[in-house]
């Protein structure tokens, strides 16, 4: 489960600079309200999965010609509470470049076009996911959200950011179920086949 990051010296509130400093530049923390909080040591599923969704995404944009950047885990995002860390995530690309030749070391997340995290069931990550995360990647303009579950079926539940700047499910995909979606742009994916992808 997730735990709470403490340095030698203090007691937090933490801050960024403290999550750049945490062991291995923080790569394994994310930073939420001032903790920072280790990520588990996800298992081989996950990882799979979220390799699989990253290549479903990518090839989904060539077909459809989308100038877009995919990828995951390794980008920082700034929201309310701190920074977060997507499984996956599809940007504009012209936001990757204006990021790049900023130096930027934290991405805007309502630059995103879609977001994606999967579900590590019985961890100390899951109520994040489900829960605090959708809140907050509304609250900071993410248009679409994808909650990703390999346990105890393959399932994949779209939600949409409405007017009021909430999400609502707009499908949900099980099992072998296929899933069509047409925005950011035309993407098609079996839960299912998550599976097998990311093993490739």
């Amino acid at each position: 489960m997730s735990v709470a990051y403490e340095p030698l010296q203090g007691w937090g509130p933490y801050t960024i600079e403290d999550l750049h400093e945490a062991p291995e530049d923080g790569k394994g923390f994310e930073l939420w309200n001032g903790w920072l909080i280790e990520k588990k040591a996800f298992s081989v599923r996950h990882n799979a999965v979220s390799s699989a969704l990253r290549e479903v995404f990518i090839a989904a944009a060539r077909q459809a010609g989308a100038d877009v950047f995919v990828d995951g885990s390794e980008y920082e995002f700034a929201v309310s509470s701190g920074v977060r860390k997507p499984d996956v995530f599809v940007i504009d690309t012209d936001a990757i470049h204006a990021a790049c030749a900023a130096d930027e070391i934290l991405l805007d997340p309502a630059d995103t076009l879609l977001v994606a995290e999967v579900v590590s069931r019985h961890s100390g990550s899951e109520a994040h996911d489900r829960v605090v995360k959708r809140a907050e990647y509304a609250r900071s303009g993410v248009p679409r959200y994808w909650i990703v579950d390999f346990r105890p079926v393959p399932r994949i539940e779209v939600l949409e950011r409405n007017e009021k700047g909430v999400y609502e499910t707009t499908q949900i995909a099980v099992d072998d179920q296929a899933l069509t979606v047409t925005e950011p742009f035309e993407i098609t994916v079996v839960p299912a086949d998550l599976l097998g992808l990311g093993g490739r």
